[in-house]
């Protein structure tokens, strides 16, 4: 019994010590992300507008595979091919929660950059990934379906 103060203490250290950092929640959305992901829906929500306009056609056919190493390809639905960069960080908010962000940069097959994603992940599962785009007039906000 005089040991269980020590006891308690060292389990609660070792459980503090092998918690997961935000590295670690990183790399394992990271792990998610990989592999081919096609458009489901796509939308955009203009600023100040009380509905938002539905853009999948827009997107139809698009697919997006992310690659190690910070890679990636994009091909649209009429065959336009972008290759490009990506990575994920994490931001706390104010409530001490972590906000996932995707930096990608796209670029056209003559090198020059073609645009450029900086948007949130609202949702990454096995199977689903929602990406929130802000644009200057509003939000782009798609949802991919993994292949």
């Amino acid at each position: 019994m005089k040991n269980l103060p020590t006891l308690i203490t060292f389990l609660f250290l070792l459980l503090f010590a092998t918690g997961c950092s935000i590295q670690d929640r990183i790399e394992r959305r990271e792990d998610r992300l990989l592999g081919t992901w096609e458009i489901d829906r796509a939308s955009f929500d203009e600023d100040g507008a009380l509905f938002n306009n539905n853009v999948t056609d827009d997107f139809r056919g698009d697919r997006l595979t992310f690659l190690r190493n910070g890679r990636l390809e994009y091909v649209t639905g009429d065959g336009r091919f972008f290759a490009g960069t990506w990575f994920i960080d994490a931001l706390r908010d104010l409530d001490d929660d972590l906000e996932f962000t995707i930096d990608a940069d796209f670029f056209a097959p003559d090198g020059f950059l073609a645009f450029r994603w900086l948007g949130t992940i609202s949702r990454l599962t096995n199977n689903n990934f929602n990406l929130n785009v802000s644009e200057i007039d509003g939000t782009l906000r798609m949802r991919w379906d993994k292949l």
